[in-house]
């Protein structure tokens, strides 16, 4: 398999989770500026990553990705076992996009590559709420359980880029939400968080 991504990406570093969990070894070419070379462009015209190529098979969506991998295992892997369960990984997987993303990027997108003295605080503050917001509605879906849905699962792997790119831009998670912040540092302690996260 070849993995085309590119830095601080979450869906990228979702993808990257997931291979490293399930022991897919896998090629990388990470893109560092904004063009993309013919040959990718040709995979996908959009030029948007992640790009996941095996053999013949071209997948150009993070969420599709993993559903792919999953399949391709032949037994539940990053999806519980039993319907109730999985359809509450899916459910996460698909609230750190819909929900979490748009929030964080108010954050992430300000304090990026530019000097502190240019930052809309205005902007930041909004994303910040929104983050706080979601941060709560995350801490009852946990409750007291190790995992988001029984084992690590598509909810980890989407929900812990997140929280590190949140962490890295200054707004991690508050010990006033202990069931969230004890499974964050329980998530930073697994071997795939070191191998995946930005700059590893």
């Amino acid at each position: 398999m070849h993995l085309y991504d590119k830095p601080e990406c979450p869906f990228c570093w979702k993808v990257k989770l997931a291979l490293v969990e399930m022991g897919i070894d896998w090629e990388e070419t990470v893109f560092l500026t904004p063009e993309r070379p013919e040959d990718f462009l040709a995979l996908n015209p959009a030029g948007t990553v992640p790009v996941l190529s095996d053999g013949d098979t071209v997948i150009t969506d993070s969420s599709v990705i993993l559903e792919y991998l999953e399949d391709k295992a032949g037994q539940p892997t990053l999806l519980p076992p039993d319907a109730a369960s999985r359809a509450n990984a899916r459910a996460l997987h698909l609230y750190a996009a819909a929900a979490i993303g748009p929030v964080l990027r108010e954050v992430v997108f300000e304090k990026r590559d530019k000097p502190e003295a240019e930052w809309d605080w205005a902007r930041i503050e909004a994303g910040a709420i929104g983050w706080i917001e979601c941060l709560q509605r995350l801490e009852q879906w946990l409750g007291d359980n190790e995992f988001f849905a029984e084992r690590f699962s598509f909810a980890e792997c989407a929900l812990i880029p997140r929280f590190g790119l949140a962490e890295l831009y200054g707004v991690g998670v508050s010990r006033a939400l202990p069931n969230l912040f004890a499974w964050f540092e329980r998530m930073k302690a697994r071997p795939s968080y070191a191998r995946t996260m930005p700059g590893s």
